[in-house]
């Protein structure tokens, strides 16, 4: 494997003025990736404190475990999906035992997206592929392309991708599954050109005409794929309560996001559990004695400085929402 991982963490530093780690302190880090976030966290945790990381792409986990390596005795990598969080942290709770914080950078590494044989990117030629674990997952993008029905297709368009012409893209992605040429390829993975130029002709747009868009007219479809292949808002979904329930008292809880589908899930399930009541709003007086379990510390999401955008400008679109736990743990 080549050890040429790229990535930078984005919003490094604003990670480490809210979740304000201390010496032995612990953390989770459910998207390790290159281990930036980790580093900084393990450098001012010392000389007890751990971190407990996900990751399911193997080459971001040698690509961290070679950057990390002296901090290999207070590190702990997980090759599973967070959404096992809950279980893992009951698992390890003899080695990492109180949790400080923990933070989630839902972003797709450089890594992955200059690796043409990934598929995630429609720039390269490469593998439509798009599986963070290829060991684990069975269904890639070329799947779905050449296999799924209409309707399906369309569910994924417009849920994941909001798009506004999901059926004529759907119907063209139907029609075209069914000619000749698409039928020799249903046994190998299609190659991320071919599907490119195949959008193009359903929308009509010829490859002379890009520059006239903002962004290019595959960029939600590649989305809606990658979101469908890997699960990415169901996984979220499950893992934000999960985060919750380990937390120990005024821990936080630190979530970057890259897109309006992520950020409102989270931004959502942030406003629902800091609510200090829950009665109709009819009601004349509160009788529901709820109580909030979390503060939301800012109530913006946080974005890049113009400085950062200008050394990583893939970090654009970030948006970091930040939570503090005040409701005591039921894990002992």
């Amino acid at each position: 494997m080549s050890l040429d991982y790229q990535h930078i963490s984005v919003l490094g530093k604003e990670i480490i003025e809210y979740l304000k780690p201390q010496p032995n302190q612990n953390f989770v880090d459910c998207t390790l990736g290159g281990g930036g976030h980790t580093e900084k966290i393990l450098q001012r945790t010392g000389p007890q404190g751990k971190v407990l990381a996900f990751e399911r792409d193997q080459r971001a986990i040698e690509a961290a475990s070679r950057r990390l390596k002296k901090y290999q005795n207070r590190l702990i990598i997980i090759n599973q999906n967070y959404v096992h969080l809950e279980e893992e942290i009951i698992r390890h709770r003899q080695e990492i035992a109180e949790i400080s914080g923990i933070i989630l950078d839902l972003g797709l590494s450089s890594d992955q997206l200059d690796q043409a044989g990934r598929g995630f990117s429609f720039k390269d030629q490469g593998h439509l592929d798009m599986r963070f674990d290829p060991n684990s997952q069975k269904v890639t993008a070329s799947d779905i392309v050449l296999t799924w029905p209409e309707d399906k297709l369309v569910k994924i368009f417009r849920e994941y991708g909001e798009i506004r012409q999901a059926k004529k893209i759907a119907q063209g992605i139907v029609a075209w599954q069914k000619a000749p040429t698409v039928e020799k390829q249903k046994s190998n993975i299609l190659q991320t050109s071919v599907f490119v130029s195949t959008i193009l002709r359903i929308l009509n747009i010829k490859p002379d005409n890009l520059k006239r868009y903002r962004i290019h007219p595959a960029t939600q479809i590649f989305q809606s794929l990658r979101i469908a292949v890997n699960d990415e808002l169901n996984n979220l979904k499950q893992v934000l309560p999960q985060a919750l329930e380990v937390l120990a008292y005024r821990g936080r809880l630190a979530v970057i996001s890259f897109h309006s589908l992520e950020d409102r899930i989270v931004k959502d399930y942030f406003k629902a559990i800091a609510k200090t009541c829950v009665c109709p709003p009819a009601a004349p007086i509160c009788t529901c004695h709820h109580q909030a379990e979390i503060n939301i510390i800012n109530k913006k999401p946080l974005r890049p400085t113009a400085e950062e955008i200008s050394v990583n400008p893939r970090s654009r679109s970030a948006l970091l929402r930040v939570a503090e736990k005040i409701k005591h743990p039921s894990i002992p």
